[in-house]
């Protein structure tokens, strides 16, 4: 006489059904820059690297590094790159053939230097700054004139505790002010994501 195993299939029931929703929940959730998925909040970040840390973290803060690097160019343009620094606080994607070719240039030079952001401008009303600012570079190097894009790049800013936009500093008629850009937040992975048209520097912020 077989033994009875309905018991068996009863218990392993609710497993095949948690991993079914899992599956299910990885495929229709949009992945994070750097490649997290669903558990991204149950790892903890670490330490964030302020150029100025604020009160309570001056005897443990990391000073975060400006990064530095080349982007090959052919006839046709830039191959699809992405750039980060070392702490993953601050990334550039460019698409394929984003660099405009120039003659005589057969690379450029992308840097992204961490900046304190109450030096450059204030905040916009009712907003304050929840990291650090990030110049990002990129420019010919033979001759060092800012490359030309051909399009949009991709900028994601880790923050340190929770925001919701990026700003871009830009300056009209002299003055420099702070413009927000459209926002996607990724609240595992504690980073923003935004499309800019031009180069320049970046920041955070929150209500």
């Amino acid at each position: 006489m077989r033994p009875h195993r309905a018991p068996r299939r009863r218990l392993l029931l609710p497993g095949i059904a948690v991993i079914a929703a899992y599956l299910a929940a990885v495929v229709v959730m949009p992945p994070s820059p750097h490649g997290r998925t669903l558990y991204d909040g149950l790892v903890p970040e670490p330490p964030y690297r302020w150029v100025r840390p604020p009160a309570g973290r001056a005897g443990d803060n990391e000073q975060p590094k400006p990064y530095t690097t080349f982007l090959p160019l052919a006839a046709g343009g830039s191959v699809p790159a992405e750039f980060a620094t070392d702490d993953l606080q601050a990334t550039l994607t460019l698409p394929a053939n984003a660099v405009v070719p120039q003659s005589g240039e057969t690379r450029a030079r992308v840097t992204l230097t961490p900046l304190d952001p109450d030096t450059l401008a204030p905040p916009p009303s009712g907003r304050h700054f929840d990291g650090n600012a990030y110049r990002m570079d990129v420019v010919y190097d033979a001759s060092g004139a800012p490359v030309t894009l051909h399009g949009p790049v991709t900028v994601v800013l880790r923050y340190a505790g929770h925001a919701t936009t990026i700003l871009r500093l830009d300056r009209t008629g002299g003055k420099a002010a702070w413009v927000r850009l459209a926002t996607t937040v990724y609240t595992g992975s504690q980073e923003d994501l935004a499309r800019s048209d031009t180069l320049g520097t970046f920041v955070v912020s929150n209500p």
